[in-house]
């Protein structure tokens, strides 16, 4: 097994102690029974024996099949009598099974500080992890358990060990995990807070499916994590205030670009984007490509968009890239067709008015097409859109999909905001395949909004490649199939 910690890392390797310990633990008790009965015992919490053998002077670390001892199973189970016993008949404190997890490391995996308290002070060696890298420090700090840290920082562990898949922290598990007690504690001790985890490039899609060529494929960077940037993926905002009052650099950005404000504006977390921008984060900061107000559209944020115009960020900035695109998602993109969006043409898109409206009045260009020639009145009828996702491109149940592409009132209510706003009918005749907003509103049945258009002035007579008129499509409408 190895230890495999992305930005997620808590997920990784023997994250589970049960698993480190346990995996051969049935065939331990069937290949070595006879050569290691006190950790079978131990491992069983079959204490009086445990005690009796170990006064019978057994062999207290004779392992079981995956190197487990009893003093792994007595620190495993927070047993400290037993425990002691153990340590004064002399067993082996840093003992390993097949992953490299000593007694020390199953005590910090479980939360049990005192136990790791007691080891050290025997001897236990705090430097000791897993084969795979991970320290005891990373461990504890992930486990959050503040008297396991106070005791290895007083012991001598190394506050900033990394390791060797990502370059991560313990530092970086404690926020990462949102033990910001944890994070107090490490900076205070002395934790680096500028180091980073491994900057790289993934190849990911883009939003442009192809079955025939990679034109919906390119390389994105990713990793190049500090703590802050750790702190805004995962909403915690008072790791994030521990580490700003330290000295981290507000945009703090990673490989991608994303600041720490926009980071967690994309990840949904709005307290903490919104403290960070209190904390004078830069409001235009668009390093990936796409802003804190994309960002605060992106995932109806109306409290930080408010926060990011009232700190003067620019509503007319066009979206330049697009995020990783998984095959199938659930998560919160934009895809490479939406390039030139400004945050106003995607409120349009997402059938947001009121996001609409507070954008135009902040200076929200109404008028301001994507690169593919799109306005927002036009995405606001859905003109090009993709309809087997949502209109945020997240793949969910279809009868919700369906549902939300149906919604005429809401497309009426986003157009009339856009018309408000100063949207033009009269320049929206010339979208793909000749089509205009009307043609395309009468296309998905949406009568409402149709009648808003007509209303504010669209002609109904201008013919589309195919040679039909809106006026044709809405008679269709009246007359049935």
């Amino acid at each position: 097994m190895t230890l495999s910690p992305p930005a997620a890392s808590w997920r990784s390797g023997c994250a589970r102690v049960s698993l480190c310990l346990g995996l051969l633990a049935l065939g331990s008790t069937v290949v070595r029974a006879a050569d290691s009965p006190v950790a079978n015992a131990a491992k069983q919490q079959r204490w009086d024996e445990v005690r009796a053998l170990i006064a019978d002077h057994a062999a207290v670390d004779a392992p079981q099949a995956d190197g487990a001892t009893a003093l792994h199973w007595a620190a495993y189970w927070n047993e400290r009598s037993v425990l002691t016993l153990l340590i004064d008949a002399g067993a082996d404190l840093d003992a390993a099974n097949e992953y490299g997890a000593t007694p020390l490391w199953a005590a910090c995996a479980n939360r049990h500080g005192d136990v790791v308290e007691r080891l050290l002070e025997a001897g236990a060696d705090p430097h000791r992890g897993l084969d795979a890298g991970e320290t005891l420090l990373m461990r504890c700090a992930h486990t959050g358990d503040p008297a396991a840290i106070r005791a290895l920082v007083r012991h001598g562990a190394d506050l900033d060990a990394t390791e060797p898949e990502k370059g991560q922290t313990a530092l970086m598990r404690a926020v990462a995990t949102g033990h910001a007690e944890i994070t107090q504690m490490l900076l205070e001790a002395g934790a680096s807070l500028d180091m980073r985890t491994r900057a790289v490039q993934q190849l990911r899609g883009t939003g442009e499916r192809s079955t025939t060529s990679p034109q919906g494929s390119t390389y994105f960077d990713a990793g190049g994590f500090t703590a802050l940037l750790f702190a805004a993926r995962h909403g915690d905002l008072a790791s994030a205030r521990w580490l700003l009052d330290a000295g981290a650099d507000v945009d703090d950005a990673g490989a991608d670009g994303n600041s720490a404000m926009v980071l967690a504006a994309m990840s949904g977390h709005e307290q903490l984007a919104r403290y960070l921008l209190a904390r004078g984060a830069d409001p235009s900061a668009a390093g990936a490509g796409y802003s804190g107000l994309h960002a605060a559209v992106l995932r109806t944020l109306p409290a930080l968009m408010r926060d990011l115009l009232a700190r003067g960020a620019d509503p007319n900035l066009p979206l330049v890239k697009s995020t990783p695109v998984p095959r199938w998602t659930y998560q919160h993109i934009f895809t490479r067709r939406e390039k030139g969006a400004t945050p106003l043409l995607l409120a349009a898109k997402y059938l947001e008015p009121n996001m609409v409206r507070v954008l135009a009045e902040h200076g929200g260009d109404v008028l301001q097409p994507m690169d593919d020639g799109t306005t927002p009145l036009m995405a606001a009828v859905g003109l090009s859109a993709n309809r087997s996702t949502t209109r945020r491109n997240r793949l969910i149940a279809p009868e919700l999909v369906s549902a939300e592409w149906a919604n005429d009132p809401l497309v009426r209510d986003t157009v009339r905001a856009l018309l408000d706003g100063g949207a033009d009918v009269s320049i929206d005749a010339a979208g793909p395949s000749g089509n205009t907003a009307l043609h395309t509103a009468a296309r998905y049945r949406f009568t409402a909004a149709a009648n808003a258009l007509l209303a504010s002035g669209a002609e109904d007579d201008i013919e589309n490649e195919a040679g039909t008129t809106a006026r044709e499509m809405l008679d269709r409408l009246e007359t049935g199939p």
